[in-house]
């Protein structure tokens, strides 16, 4: 462990250790003196542990995990955990000697990391309140608070990812030979971390009386609000599984009441005192640095040489100094944005229109996704704004194909005919004879984009990351407000983000269960691509049925010659096996006849179930999910089975045993299982 002699060095590059978390040798008491009594140098040692959680802007980021997103450039970072081959060994990053890509999962994969980070605020906190600090005292508080305050920020990520870990509260040379170097009750955990919140509170100043992203009273309450609806949830607090330990606490329905207390402490910030209000536009709390909505956020230096983040990962390919496109929205994730009446495409009176599938949907899928012919505004080379139309093809249908009978079956487009009247900039790439492809899900991702800002790979383009937004906090206490049988509350709060000004969604009507599928999708809609969706389907147990549905792009199809192809979409809809035209993309019966037959008489069906509103409803995600990568979704059990039939979704936590399915819980590292001769316990359900 370096000493604290090397300040300046720690505070520009501070990283995970590579040694186990618990082998570290005491400070150099000079190095102690030196920054602990410096008003100047405590501050950069506190600031570079701000880092202790990386932002999830990472290539694949952990929504490419979730049933969001799909991370296109493959590797072994996303699509492991994706397909349900995590396990303990493939979890190690490679500066470790492991095969996880290092920056790809460092969002999820936080062990090693935030102990670092811990034993370096134990030595702060140690110093400052057992040896004495001739800081100056505003300086000094200030810096205490923030210390609680990040420790418990750590140890929050720690729990929701392992379950009970262990708790480390002194620096290692405080630390005895009878350390048992054990993971603690999941409660107990909860209880420490509870602790620290309520010293960082007393000791924090006011919102306002802080630098811009330095944490404050409000962060303290926004962490307790998350943190406590964590706890609360099935996966942590199970009626089928009373009994606490160190996977899960004791079951306690007061919980929720705990949880809907802290929630309406942050929000009364905003309804009472003012402090805060949901920003009148939805893309305001990452593109306004000063957005009423942002409690607390990462700001960004906007410099060369900073990492790359959402503008360049996940912007478009050919626009400015050129995207990455790495991060492709899902057809699952489509499924969920509801029309602009409020329903579901699949439920009667919908309006949905598979022949025009991008119209009439929620003003956030607009806001969130790119699809085939959006208007995409972009900062060319030499600053200039412009607007083009994308022409976002998945797949472009040339040549011929042999059905079953050895007929030849010749398509009608060529690529001539998709080439007439396409827009500048080029942003169609000819991969083959066979296809047109510019995009492995025919997709993008638009939410985090700054279309004020060049695509650039020497700046970051992007101002913040919201760690904390109103958003979040409203739609937690609608969800612990259900729980406790205050729908009243529940329904105002969802309604609350539905009308936003430039959302304005219907609102929320319903009670009983029906009223808890809509918490469940405000959640998956208003917070998307958030890194929330991979802990909600676990916290809330649902994460059996939706992760396993596939991976789906969607596929654009020009189908006759011509200079105006006709355009048809095969996207997720609703199945319906009487009406050919809506299930399937060919418009032509001979064409549709001869796929067919060439399919050994099979129609290309993928069905799943979804129960929304008290009904099953069935859909068809067809040949989608087959456009984007052999790697398929796939939440294992512990034997290793994969789910057979059609898949079923439900946002009814599941009555299963948690313990059976090992991606409810990360795996801890291997190498710390073996540097404690297993006195640290694995999760459940995990192998080698």
């Amino acid at each position: 462990m370096k000493k604290i002699f090397y300040i300046l060095a720690f505070a520009a590059a501070l990283t995970a250790c590579k040694d186990g978390f618990l082998d570290k040798k005491p400070l150099d008491k000079l190095s102690e003196e030196a920054v602990f009594n410096s008003d100047a140098l405590a501050e950069s040692y506190i600031n570079a542990i701000y880092t202790v959680m990386p932002d999830p802007f990472t290539e694949g980021n952990i929504g490419c995990i979730s049933d969001e997103g799909f991370f296109r450039y493959g590797g072994t970072s996303t699509r492991y955990i994706a397909d349900g081959s995590m396990t303990p060994s493939a979890i190690i990053p490679m500066e470790e000697g492991g095969p996880a890509h290092n920056t790809r999962t460092t969002y999820l994969n936080i062990w090693n990391r935030a102990y670092e980070y811990i034993y370096r605020l134990n030595y702060f906190i140690r110093y400052v309140e057992e040896k004495g600090s001739s800081m100056s005292e505003e300086v000094k508080t200030r810096l205490l608070g923030e210390s609680y305050f990040l420790r418990a920020w750590a140890y929050t990520n720690l729990i929701e990812r392992y379950g009970g870990v262990v708790i480390v509260d002194k620096p290692h040379d405080d630390i005895g030979a009878d350390f048992a170097e054990t993971r603690e009750n999941f409660d107990k955990c909860v209880e420490f971390i509870n602790g620290d919140l309520d010293k960082a509170y007393e000791l924090l100043p006011e919102k306002g009386g802080t630098a811009q992203g330095r944490v404050h009273k409000d962060c303290v309450l926004a962490l307790r609000c998350r943190m406590t609806l964590i706890v609360a949830s099935p996966l942590f607090n199970d009626p089928t599984n009373p009994e606490g330990g160190i996977f899960r606490g004791a079951y306690s329905e007061q919980k929720w009441q705990i949880a809907y207390d802290a929630a309406k402490a942050i929000c009364d910030r905003a309804d009472v005192d003012g402090a805060y209000q949901l920003d009148d536009t939805y893309d305001g709390f990452w593109r306004d640095i000063n957005s009423p909505e942002v409690i607390w956020a990462k700001y960004f230096v906007q410099s060369s040489n900073q990492p790359h983040k959402a503008q360049l990962l996940y912007g478009m390919m050919d626009f400015g100094g050129g995207g990455w496109e790495s991060f492709n929205p899902t057809q699952a994730m489509w499924l969920d944005y509801e029309m602009k009446n409020g329903k579901k495409i699949f439920e009667e009176g919908s309006g949905y229109d598979p022949l025009h599938p991008f119209n009439g949907r929620d003003p956030r899928f607009h806001h969130c996704i790119i699809y085939p012919r959006k208007i995409y505004k972009w900062v060319d080379k030499d600053g200039k704004q412009r607007e083009d139309p994308l022409q976002l093809y998945l797949l472009y249908e040339k040549g011929s194909f042999k059905d079953a009978k050895g007929v030849d079956h010749e398509m009608t487009g060529t690529v001539a005919d998709f080439d007439k009247g396409k827009p500048e900039p080029v942003t169609s790439k000819k991969a083959s004879d066979q296809i047109h492809l510019t995009n492995t899900g025919g997709s993008g991702l638009t939410k985090w984009y700054m279309p004020d800002k060049y695509i650039s790979d020497s700046m970051i383009g992007n101002v913040m990351y919201p760690w904390f937004r109103m958003g979040e906090m409203y739609l937690n206490l609608a969800e612990a407000a259900w729980h406790v049988g205050k729908e009243d509350v529940c329904r105002e709060c969802l309604n609350k983000v539905r009308a936003r000004a430039d959302v304005q969604m219907p609102p929320v009507t319903e009670s009983g269960d029906n009223l808890w599928d809509r918490v469940v999708n405000e959640r998956r809609i208003e917070l998307a691509f958030e890194a929330f969706r991979y802990f909600d389907t676990r916290r809330l147990k649902i994460a059996v049925g939706y992760e396993n549905v596939p991976f789906a792009g969607t596929r654009t199809m020009l189908l006759t010659g011509g200079a105006q192809p006709d355009t048809l979409y095969r996207c997720v809809q609703p199945f319906d096996l009487s009406n050919k035209e809506r299930n399937y993309y060919w418009a032509n019966t001979e064409e549709r006849t001869a796929y067919i037959d060439s399919n050994r008489g099979n129609d290309v069906l993928y069905l799943v179930d979804y129960e929304w509103m008290g009904k099953t409803y069935r859909v068809d995600y067809g040949e989608c999910c087959l456009t984007i990568s052999p790697t398929q979704k796939w939440f294992p059990n512990k034997n290793r089975v994969r789910p057979t039939g059609v898949i079923k979704c439900s946002n009814k936590p599941g009555v299963e045993n948690s313990d059976d399915y090992p991606n409810y819980l990360m795996p801890i590292p291997q190498t710390e299982i073996d540097k404690t001769q297993g006195r640290i316990v694995q999760n459940p359900g995990y192998i080698y």
